[in-house]
């Protein structure tokens, strides 16, 4: 892409890393093939440049017919570098590398980002694409679930109405039909197999529900509580999340939830000093906990 004029097939085994100088002809011609057609593949034209008698000159990728119009932001990179991570693990594993491959070209910041973003998944996450699926098509789908203080697997019936990461695990929300209200669903407790129905759904995702806020906060499917005081002037995140309407400049006790005990753990310890745990326990140790693991793996950095 950097070269002014057509580069020859001689050149390019010379200086492209990953060709043998040790391979006979033959095998250099077949890697030669296999590349030009894997760039093609990845929507990046490799022109060949031929001369007035009708023999190869060399191969050239034009810059501008490589990148097209495509610009992308360092958050554009990030969010399109995540997609990837989430689809290694499922069928379209080989479109997110090529695509990833191409964006490579726009960007000299998007090999970092690439490679920075990481999405923890497993067997139990299998369920993440079909649920997409569902979304995608906005039809009902059925699945077998075991929240936290649930004895057995149930039966569940949901019209999908968003799937979301955060703190490195996946929910899916969406209108429990049986229970006739929405719900929150960590991911990796459904149980077997999500069945895609043909039924339209029924209730669809109000307007002004933001699922961030339905993540972080108290949901009926997984309910981790905890009173803590807040001190004047500190806790402004955990204030919003938890919709206190007192001023940030006076101390509050708040009733704050999370979907998890890890995720409610996370959100008093990222609220600094200034908040401390008055209930339960459980949580106060857990926290406690937390912040010593924090201190001691800072211990002795200045």
């Amino acid at each position: 892409m950097g070269a002014a004029r057509a580069v020859s097939r001689a050149e390019i085994r010379r200086l492209v890393a990953g060709y043998d100088p040790e391979a006979s002809d033959t095998a250099f011609e077949r890697m030669f093939e296999r590349d030009k057609d894997e760039l093609r593949g990845m929507g990046i034209p490799v022109e060949t440049i031929v001369d007035v008698n009708g023999e190869v000159e060399g191969y050239l990728i034009r810059r501008q017919n490589a990148t097209s119009d495509l610009d992308f932001n360092a958050d554009e990179l990030a969010l399109l570098a995540l997609a990837a991570a989430v689809s290694q693990e499922a069928i379209l594993e080989a479109s997110a590398t090529n695509a990833l491959r191409k964006i490579e070209t726009i960007s000299g910041d998007a090999p970092e980002l690439f490679h920075q973003a990481r999405m923890r998944m497993n067997a139990t996450d299998a369920a993440l694409m079909p649920l997409m699926a569902a979304l995608r098509e906005q039809v009902v789908v059925t699945f077998s679930y075991q929240g936290r203080n649930d004895a057995r697997p149930e039966k569940r019936t949901v019209d999908p109405w968003g799937v979301i990461a955060h703190d490195g695990a996946w929910y899916f929300i969406g209108h429990d039909h049986d229970r006739a209200a929405r719900r929150t669903f960590r991911i990796s407790r459904i149980q077997g197999a999500v069945t895609i129905t043909a039924q339209s759904i029924e209730k669809s995702r109000p307007e002004e529900l933001n699922l961030v806020d339905v993540v972080r906060g108290e949901t009926p499917e997984q309910h981790s509580t905890a009173r803590v005081i807040v001190a004047a002037g500190h806790g402004a995140a955990l204030r919003v999340a938890n919709h206190c309407e007192e001023s940030p400049f006076e101390e509050v006790e708040l009733k704050v939830s999370a979907v998890t005990d890890e995720v409610l753990v996370s959100q008093i310890c990222a609220a600094g000093i200034g908040v401390q745990v008055i209930a339960p326990l459980e949580i106060r140790e857990k926290v406690m906990a937390a912040l010593k693991a924090i201190a001691d793996s800072h211990e002795g950095l200045s």
